[in-house]
């Protein structure tokens, strides 16, 4: 990959991960802009509205599975991911603390 290409995507990375509910809110538009252009593409073709919507959907190959694809192109999951279960596990020890003071005396 050429270093241009890092130095473009490294902001927009952090970014997706400090600020995720913008990017998100972008990543929605962005693709109902899309289904809206596609949706008139098939309308103009003569396509009935319903159905120019149905057929814009499966061409972005669903709304969700799209979403989801964009994410992991921003490669930042696993920290999101690292983050929450290390939330999660000091959620536990602080709920349970002599748990895990009892598993450390016996190995």
């Amino acid at each position: 990959m050429r270093p241009e290409h890092w130095l473009y995507t490294i902001p927009l990375r952090l970014r997706s991960l400090f600020r995720r509910a913008q990017a998100e809110q972008q990543l929605d538009d962005e693709l109902r802009d899309h289904l809206e252009r596609k949706t008139q593409e098939y309308v103009a073709k003569g396509v009935a509205p319903e159905e120019a919507r149905r057929r814009a959907c499966l061409d972005l190959d669903g709304i969700e599975q799209t979403k989801e694809k964009c994410r992991d192109t921003r490669k930042v999951n696993w920290i999101q991911d690292l983050i929450k279960d290390l939330r999660y596990g000091l959620r536990m020890l602080r709920q349970n603390p002599g748990f895990t003071a009892d598993c450390h005396s016996r190995s």
